[in-house]
C-alpha cells in the first residue's frame, strides 16, 4: 500500500515515544529506523524478551529498560508512563512494537495535543487505511462493539478504543497513571474509560495499520478478557471524588 511520507515532529525534546515490546526481534529494527527519523527521544520498554529484541534495539542507539509491575503490555505502558513523568517532557506517545503501527501517523496526534485540541489523542485503525489481512472480521467486529459500548457509557462516538496509537499530555498522564491497574492488553480500555470519567478531552484520528511481523500474541482468550474489562468499566467505573 503506497503511503505519503509523513511530516516530522522535528528536533523536539519535549516529545517522548515509548514502545512496549515482548519478543519482537523481527519487527523492532525496521520500526526503530522509521521512528528515529521522526522522534528524538525513544525508549523501548521490554517485557523480558527471550529473543534478541533488546540487543537489536540497543544496536540502533535506542534506550531500553525492563518493565516493572509484572508481565504484560499494561505493565509496559505503565512503566513507560512512570519513566515519562520522571523526565522533562510534555507529550508522551505510544505505539506497538510489532510493526503494525506506523510511526509517522503519530505526528498529527502529537499536534492535536500540542495545540491544546485534546488532552489525549488516539488513532482509529477502523477509519484509516489498512493493509489487506491486517485485521480480520472478528478483530474489526470486536473493536467496533467494544468502542460503541464504551462510547455509549462515557460519551462520544469513538471507533477504536483498542488502538495501539496514543499521544497524551503530561497533565493527562499525571491524572490517570495513579489509577491504572491493567497488566495486559486491556490497558487501552482502561486509559480511555478513566480519562473520560475524569473529564479529560479525547480526540480520535484515522491512522494506518499494517500486517503484523511475526506471530500475534492477541489470542481469543485475551479478546474475551478485554470484553470482560469493557463491561467492568461500563458497569463499575465511577468518577473519583
Amino acid at each position: 500500500m503506497e503511503r505519503k511520507p509523513p511530516s516530522t515532529i522535528g528536533d523536539d525534546s519535549q516529545v517522548m515515544l515509548i514502545i512496549p515490546t515482548l519478543n519482537e526481534e523481527e519487527a523492532i529494527g525496521p520500526l526503530l529506523d522509521e521512528a528515529s527519523s521522526l522522534f528524538d527521544r525513544i525508549v523501548v520498554v521490554d517485557g523480558n524478551s527471550s529473543d534478541r529484541t533488546r540487543e537489536i534495539a540497543q544496536s540502533h542507539g535506542t534506550a531500553v529498560i525492563l518493565q516493572e509491575f509484572g508481565p504484560g503490555k499494561g505493565c509496559g505502558v505503565r512503566t513507560g508512563m512512570k519513566l515519562f513523568l520522571s523526565q522533562e517532557a510534555e507529550i508522551l506517545c505510544f505505539i506497538d512494537g510489532d510493526g503494525t503501527n506506523i510511526p509517522g501517523d503519530l505526528v498529527p496526534l502529537v499536534e492535536i495535543v500540542r495545540n491544546g485540541g485534546a488532552d489525549i489523542a488516539f488513532g482509529s485503525r477502523t477509519k484509516g487505511k489498512r493493509d489487506s489481512e491486517s485485521m480480520n472480521f472478528i478483530t474489526l467486529a470486536s473493536n467496533r462493539v467494544v468502542s460503541y459500548l464504551l462510547s455509549a457509557r462515557f460519551g462520544g462516538n469513538f471507533t477504536d478504543v483498542q488502538t495501539g496509537y496514543w499521544a497524551l499530555s503530561r497533565s493527562a498522564v499525571e491524572r490517570i497513571l495513579p489509577h491504572l491497574q491493567s497488566t495486559r492488553f486491556e490497558i487501552e480500555l482502561e486509559i480511555f474509560s478513566k480519562a473520560r470519567s475524569y473529564g479529560l478531552t479525547l480526540k480520535e484520528r484515522p491512522v494506518g495499520f499494517r500486517r503484523r511481523v511475526g506471530r500475534t500474541k492477541f489470542s481469543l482468550s485475551l479478546r474475551m478478557r478485554n470484553l470482560y474489562f469493557a463491561f467492568k468499566y461500563i458497569l463499575c467505573l465511577r468518577s473519583p471524588v
